[in-house]
C-alpha cells in the first residue's frame, strides 16, 4: 500500500510506502519522515497513485482550478460543435445516393475551419442522415484504401 503525502518544505505531492520511515522529495531532494505527514490519498493501484499524486500537485499549485475553467469554457465550444454537426446532417440528408452522401459528408467536414475530421464526426454526420454506425466505419475504411482522404495523424483524415 501507498500513500500520498505532501513535502514539508516544498509543498510537493509524492507517493511513499506505508512502512517507509524516512523520504527524499523528489523536487527538493530534502530527506523528512513520512510518518510526521498528513497523508492525503491511499493506493495500491501504480497508476492510480501517480493519478493522484498529478491531481494532489494540481491542486496545490492552483492549477486543478484552472483545469475546471477550461473545462467549463470548453463546454460551449462542444456544443457548437454538435450544432454544426447536426447541421452537417441535415444538409447530407437532402443529397441522394449513398455515395453522393458520404462525397457531401466529407466535403463539408474538411470545409470547416480545422479542414480535417475524425472518424467520430463522419459516423456523427452519417448516423444522423439515417446511416448505422458500422456502416459509416466501413465506409471510411473505403475512402482511405481508395485514396480519396488521407488520415494525417491518428484519427485525423483529409481530402487527398
Amino acid at each position: 500500500m501507498h500513500l500520498v503525502v505532501v513535502c514539508p518544505r516544498c509543498k510537493g505531492a509524492t507517493a511513499v510506502r506505508e512502512d517507509q520511515k524516512s523520504a527524499t522529495c523528489p523536487r527538493c531532494n530534502r530527506p523528512y519522515d513520512p510518518r510526521r505527514c498528513r497523508v492525503y490519498q491511499r493506493s495500491s493501484d501504480p497508476a492510480e497513485l501517480a493519478r493522484m499524486v498529478g491531481d494532489m500537485n494540481a491542486r496545490l499549485e492552483g492549477g486543478f482550478q484552472r483545469y475546471e475553467a477550461d473545462e467549463r469554457a470548453a463546454e460551449p465550444r462542444r456544443l457548437e460543435v454538435e450544432e454544426a454537426l447536426s447541421g452537417i446532417s441535415g444538409r447530407v440528408t437532402r443529397v441522394r445516393g449513398r455515395q453522393r452522401q458520404v462525397e457531401e459528408a466529407v466535403r463539408l467536414l474538411c470545409a470547416r475551419e480545422e479542414g480535417s475530421f475524425s472518424s467520430t464526426d463522419l459516423n456523427d454526420v452519417l448516423e444522423g442522415a439515417g446511416w448505422e454506425r458500422h456502416a459509416a466505419e466501413d465506409v471510411l475504411r473505403g475512402l482511405v484504401e481508395d485514396g480519396q482522404v488521407t488520415e494525417f495523424r491518428s484519427d485525423r483524415f483529409r481530402l487527398a
